[in-house]
């Protein structure tokens, strides 16, 4: 009876630590996601700036 509570206790801590790793593993992947997301919208943002940022030809007078 006492060796089946101990394999129990073990299974149990053993579950507890896997979860956390799980939950860790799974943290980690959300926020290369959500890094990856930033980093593509900051590129397609100076994308459209250098293509909005061409020279233009200003019309002086000479009156």
């Amino acid at each position: 009876m006492l060796e089946t509570l101990t394999a129990l206790e073990r299974l149990f801590i053993h579950l507890k630590r896997r979860q956390a790793k799980e939950h860790a593993t799974n943290a980690i992947k959300e926020w290369l996601l959500a890094s990856r997301s930033v980093i593509d919208s900051v590129i397609d943002t100076l994308e459209e700036k250098q293509d909005s940022q061409t020279a233009r030809k200003i019309e002086i007078s000479k009156d």
